[in-house]
């Protein structure tokens, strides 16, 4: 089985995510040497562990994130600026990041803009009296190359939740190419899409 590695030192993250792990290990193993007594604090455990873990997805995928976009662009701080301000006011947002693999034949009715990357420019593309604010930004290394692409459509059926067409186009396009894509939904959730795998993650203020 193949693995997937990625670069970069992000230390505060990496301490959060190794004290998180650790109580969650903690407490399991407490539960397991308690077990054979029936004790009925388990049950509480147990609770407090399914919502760790969703803490625990959060800040693992963060993380991951943090370390794969320094391998996409030396631009992270303001791709990261420009997510947090956006979350905050509720705009979507799609952006999808080229790696080695070439976006521009898989993506269709960009408007070119040849940029250099900054907060305030996608912050203004997805501003929602935008034009160009319902279609994927393309950014390769330090320019945003285009603006309003369509993406691909992913055929998968899913079963086990509904999703939306930024998230379906996110998808598709990371089905067929090693590009990483980044999503704002209406509801302020955030997550980054990977060789056809949604992950949800957190922001914060650079």
């Amino acid at each position: 089985m193949d693995r997937n590695y990625c670069t970069g030192e992000f230390p505060l993250l990496r301490n959060d995510l190794t004290d998180k792990l650790t109580q969650m290990a903690a407490l399991l193993e407490k539960d397991i040497a308690t077990l054979e007594h029936n004790d009925i604090q388990i049950l509480n455990d147990i609770d407090t562990i399914t919502k760790g873990l969703s803490e625990l997805e959060s800040i693992t995928s963060t993380y991951f994130l943090n370390c794969l976009l320094s391998e996409y662009t030396d631009h992270s701080k303001e791709i990261s600026r420009s997510i947090h301000k956006m979350s905050l006011n509720g705009q979507e947002a799609l952006i999808v990041l080229e790696k080695n693999d070439p976006v521009s034949p898989l993506v269709k009715d960009g408007t070119p803009m040849n940029a250099k990357i900054s907060s305030q420019l996608l912050e203004s593309i997805f501003h929602p009296e935008s034009l160009l604010s319902h279609g994927a930004v393309l950014i390769k290394s330090d320019m945003v190359v285009s603006a309003s692409n369509v993406l691909p459509i992913s055929s998968q059926i899913f079963w086990d939740r509904f999703y939306n067409v930024r998230e379906l186009s996110a998808l598709g396009l990371s089905e067929l190419c090693d590009a990483l894509i980044l999503l704002i939904s209406k509801d302020k959730s955030t997550l980054f899409c990977l060789h056809g795998s949604l992950f949800p993650f957190s922001t914060s203020s650079p």
